[in-house]
């Protein structure tokens, strides 16, 4: 266990002070669109917005040196590799504790040029483990730790650093809308970058960051995904083949299904289709093609019986079962799971929860996991 004078003595040694401190996480009341009011309230519009200015100085570059990435996705990944982030200190944005942990924000920024923003939750108490936590559009990563008033990612950052778990949650780039997302990797795609890298990268990012910011090292790591971090998630596992045991919350759908539904012939003036949909062979990275770049890497996939977003008629059942199949012809169908559960689209770890700390805390996690000491400093 690290001792908290020793926590605070290394945030200073390696990062600096912050330029910010509190003693709780209060965020403003978002009324069930949270985004409206965190993303101007925390700085995050002008954070989206200062892509521009550093594409305009021309800070942006095609670089990446991270873990590899597997042939079959680099059309979706632009690159070979992962980007790093640089060797440039981490900036401390921002101090606070809560019930049991502590939560820091940081930046710091990748090899490709691009600035990265997140939050590090930190327990009062020993380590068990470091969990990545992508969440999805229209939220952020403080909103990911304070319960006090929820959106559809229910505090789950607070739920699994009040368990013992150190959570990286990384703000991915989006102002709330599906457009600013379009636009933005738009922009860093005609610089060579790619955002599914950048947003990948940034959760990936997280065993750094813990490293630097706690000393920790060796941690069991797993991953959890809610609706598109959920996405992300699923194709981070796929692209670096880590076996980083994976939740998947809010997302198992038949993406084809998806773009013909009502759900976006109902809404023609609104933009739905993510900058994904158009990247070379889409099709392939959903259903078997997916479950065959990331078996056998453990899987746990949880859906709410009134997600309109991955309903049955959109082919989350159909889905599921190519991928169990793919799981099966390896002989690990035990490795892949799915729990739909009483509720809408939201994250709920009910069960998501226990499958992860029990596939974190088995000695079969060092035979399948390949991350741990991975990352030198």
């Amino acid at each position: 266990m690290i001792s908290r004078r020793v926590l605070s003595g290394l945030l200073m040694t390696l990062v600096g002070p912050s330029s910010v401190t509190g003693n709780t996480l209060t965020l403003s009341h978002c009324r069930g669109s949270c985004a409206n009011v965190d993303l101007p309230a925390l700085g995050y519009d002008t954070f989206c917005r200062s892509f521009f200015d550093i594409a305009t100085r021309g800070k942006l570059r095609a670089v990446a040196t991270g873990p590899d990435i597997r042939r079959e996705m680099h059309s979706l990944f632009r690159e070979r590799r992962l980007y790093r982030p640089s060797h440039d200190e981490i900036r401390i944005l921002w101090r606070g504790t809560a019930d049991r942990f502590s939560v820091v924000k940081v930046e710091f920024d990748l090899e490709c040029g691009v600035p990265v923003r997140g939050c590090l939750g930190i327990p009062d108490g020993p380590f068990k483990g470091l969990i990545l936590l992508g969440h999805g559009m229209a939220s952020t990563p403080e909103r990911c730790f304070d319960d006090a008033d929820k959106d559809y990612m229910n505090a789950i950052g607070k739920q699994l650093c009040q368990d013992g778990y150190v959570v990286w949650c990384p703000y991915i780039v989006q102002i709330g809308n599906q457009e600013s997302q379009n636009n933005i990797a738009a922009m860093l795609a005609s610089h060579g970058v790619s955002a599914h890298n950048v947003s990948c990268a940034s959760i990936d990012a997280g065993e750094t960051v813990c490293r630097k910011l706690t000393g920790a090292s060796g941690l069991n790591v797993g991953v959890y995904g809610v609706s598109w971090g959920a996405f992300l998630a699923l194709h981070l596992e796929a692209a670096t083949g880590r076996m980083r045991p994976t939740v998947a919350s809010g997302y198992m759908r038949d993406e084809k299904k998806f773009l013909m539904s009502s759900v976006i012939s109902k809404n023609l003036s609104i933009e739905l289709a993510a900058y994904i949909h158009f990247a070379n062979g889409r099709a392939k990275y959903t259903g078997a093609e997916l479950a065959y770049l990331l078996r056998p890497c453990p899987v746990f996939v949880e859906i709410g019986s009134r997600d309109a977003a991955n309903a049955i008629e959109l082919g989350r059942d159909e889905k599921f079962a190519e991928m169990r199949s793919v799981y099966a012809s390896c002989t690990h169908p035990d490795l892949i799971d799915m729990d739909v559960f009483d509720g809408v689209h939201e994250a709920s770890g009910k069960r998501a929860k226990p499958w992860l700390y029990g596939h974190l805390a088995s000695p079969a996690y060092q035979e399948t996991s390949r991350l741990k000491n991975a990352i030198a400093l």
